[in-house]
């Protein structure tokens, strides 16, 4: 395998990153969410307006390799092409939205998981996805928290949430007590299951 083609690589998955890992973890979640829906539900879910896939594809990532690029722009155009037909499918929209993200639109990317958290209200992986993006890229720390705390409303298991907003108290909003807080919580929710959030809480 060719240097460059390994460096694409590496980039893509760096992109995609915290996203596409909740994305497989919740594939049977969602899956089960879609299997779930009743016909009065699937026909409630068709008459939501649903983001537009007509949408260009405008990369604004900085130093984003050719061939990265053109994996993002094939990616968006099929799962664009097999929503409009599927417009309940969990899955699709958020990959959709994770390499929305990964060009840097995070409008798009921000639009889509706002839609799937309707289609899909069981699921703590939209809401988890746009803690991030505020986090991260959109730099909106309130909106974070709130869909980071509403992530852990819907899962209390899900470890994860716990560290990422764990994450957001102690370097975003240096609000190590909150901090301190979130990490005892999801502790006392998964005592079996938070080596992980218990180092996090020993060594703040």
């Amino acid at each position: 395998m060719s240097k460059k083609i390994i460096l694409v690589l590496v980039v893509l998955v760096l992109a995609l990153g915290v996203g596409f890992y909740i994305y497989k973890n919740s594939t049977s979640q969602n899956s089960n969410d879609n299997q779930n829906n009743q016909p009065e539900q699937l026909k409630q879910i068709q008459q939501l307006e649903h983001p537009n896939l007509d949408k260009p594809v405008n990369i604004t990532v900085n130093n984003m390799p050719e061939d990265a690029q053109k994996i993002a722009r094939q990616k968006i155009a099929d799962f664009s092409a097999k929503l409009r037909d599927s417009n309940d499918w969990v899955d699709g929209w958020l990959q959709l939205a994770i390499y929305r993200k990964m060009i840097g639109d995070y409008e798009a990317a921000r639009d889509i998981w706002n839609y799937v958290a309707l289609i899909a209200p069981k699921s703590p992986t939209p809401f988890n996805n746009l803690g991030d993006l505020y986090f991260h890229f959109m730099v909106d720390y309130k909106k974070a928290e709130e869909n980071f705390l509403k992530a852990i409303e819907i899962d209390p298991h899900a470890l994860y949430v716990y560290r990422n907003i764990y994450e957001l108290y102690h370097y975003g909003l240096k609000d190590d007590a909150k901090a301190k807080a979130i990490l005892e919580k999801g502790i006392t929710a998964n005592p079996g299951a938070s080596q992980d959030l218990k180092y996090l809480l020993d060594n703040l």
